[in-house]
């Protein structure tokens, strides 16, 4: 039988069954965006934050996690990530340099043991399917992809449709794109003409919206790490 690369990514293409209570979404949401912030500060690839973001529905999907552990669910999912993905040529970080870095107040000890945690939860096996997968050998929307990946509006969605969704983002020819997509599509536009309406400036919608989703977290983001997080 001849090798499908796409049916392999299916396969591995995990949906979350296990609903998440609107709370837990909330604090998903802040936590998201805040390691967003730690792999942009680091250079780390768009599969990298990825990764470490399903790692986190998966874990919050199916425990019950106090609001003063996320951050540390947060840190180990994307310690896992970057083991996982990153070249260690060019990413050369490890717990120490992390919790220096953005003041942990988590031992490494404490984070091992959460990446120990999430890992045991996953039988181990991280070689879970991101969005960026599907691409082969074609140009990345990184963008869009984190786009829908910071937000908790496509939380349930499998990645092989989020990809569709993407790829046919900018196609002025909807007459074959399957329904579900075409919703998907419009939920984007929807979004991305919400959060970028009061815009004044001729700026690229999708660079708009990272900008603006960017800002609009920042003030609300220190103040609830700080309260709830840390």
């Amino acid at each position: 039988m001849d090798f499908d690369n796409n049916d392999y990514l299916k396969m591995r293409d995990i949906k979350l069954l296990e609903p998440i209570s609107h709370q837990k979404i909330v604090q998903l949401e802040i936590l998201i965006h805040w390691i967003f912030m730690i792999s942009e500060n680091n250079n780390l690839n768009t599969k990298t934050i990825e990764l470490a973001v399903i790692l986190i529905k998966i874990y919050v999907s199916k425990n019950q996690i106090q609001s003063d552990n996320l951050q540390l669910l947060g840190i180990a999912s994307l310690m896992i990530a970057v083991k996982f993905n990153e070249c260690q040529t060019q990413i050369n970080m490890n717990i120490d340099d992390y919790a220096s870095q953005y003041n942990f107040e988590f031992s490494s000890q404490q984070i091992m043991e959460m990446e120990m945690s999430i890992l045991t939860l996953v039988d181990y096996d991280v070689n879970i399917t991101t969005i960026t997968d599907y691409y082969d050998q074609q140009e990345v929307h990184s963008d869009l992809i984190l786009f829908v990946t910071l937000d908790s509006d496509f939380l349930y969605y499998q990645k092989y449709e989020l990809y569709e969704a993407i790829s046919k983002f900018y196609s002025e020819d909807t007459q074959n794109i399957p329904i579900k997509i075409q919703n998907i599509i419009y939920k984007i536009n929807q979004k991305i003409s919400k959060l970028t309406s009061t815009e004044q400036k001729k700026i690229p919608k999708i660079r708009r919206k990272r900008i603006l989703k960017r800002k609009s977290r920042s003030a609300q983001q220190q103040q609830v790490i700080s309260n709830n997080m840390q």
